[in-house]
């Protein structure tokens, strides 16, 4: 299941305007295949699950994961996991040199998951769907806002993850699985190996949020 929606004119910032976004729910084996690509830039983000990806070597992707394609670039993944996986998209256009913000293209970046960022490609799906005056604007400026939170937390996990990635990941695994209980912060923080304080500095600079409200969006959903 798609929920997708499309911009109806070329209007954008800076030579870069949106094409469309969606919000999909994948069962196991959706498959994309695009020799060729497309004509357009792609971001794809993991919301859920795992997408394995067929680059120069097969490549997976876990929750937080990214990937930027260029126009005319290979796609090539497959979802393989029992459980609905959710991923989102921004198709867009942007001027034949753009440099992706320092990304390279094909390659699949590692991040922790962050609800910040499902909630912006959110917004711009809405924006796109109900076409409020300057809206075209608005969902570019939604997509560097994007693009720059992902930029932060690929340089700030790049300092952490060596240390606390495993067991904050192991802690939100949990979270995902088992959001009806009521583990506690010091439960969360004994699971870790760390003080109270020192898990709660670690989770929000890691995930941008803290535990309660990561917990509490997870039963929202």
């Amino acid at each position: 299941m798609i929920f997708s929606a499309y911009q109806d004119t070329n209007k954008g910032i800076a030579g870069v305007s949106i094409v469309s976004s969606g919000h999909i729910f994948a069962q196991k084996g959706r498959k994309i295949d695009r020799p060729n690509g497309r004509s357009d830039y792609l971001l794809f983000y993991i919301a859920k699950g795992k997408e394995h990806f067929f680059l120069k070597n097969e490549t997976v992707g876990d929750e937080g994961s990214f990937i930027f394609f260029r126009p005319l670039e290979k796609q090539e993944h497959i979802y393989l996991e029992n459980i609905t996986g959710e991923f989102y998209y921004v198709h867009f256009n942007a001027p034949e040199d753009f440099d992706l913000f320092g990304f390279e293209s094909s390659t699949v970046y590692h991040t922790m998951p962050s609800i910040k960022i499902r909630d912006l490609f959110e917004e711009i799906i809405s924006e796109l769907q109900t076409k409020q005056p300057a809206y075209e604007m608005i969902c570019v400026s939604k997509l560097f806002h994007i693009i720059s939170l992902l930029i932060r937390k690929t340089e700030k996990e790049l300092t952490l993850q060596g240390r606390y990635f495993d067991r904050i990941s192991f802690v939100i695994q949990k979270m995902n699985k088992e959001y009806q209980n009521n583990d506690s912060l010091d439960d969360y923080a004994e699971m870790c190996n760390m003080s109270r304080f020192h898990f709660l500095r670690i989770f929000k600079e890691i995930t941008g949020t803290s535990p309660l409200e990561y917990k509490n969006n997870i039963r929202l959903e």
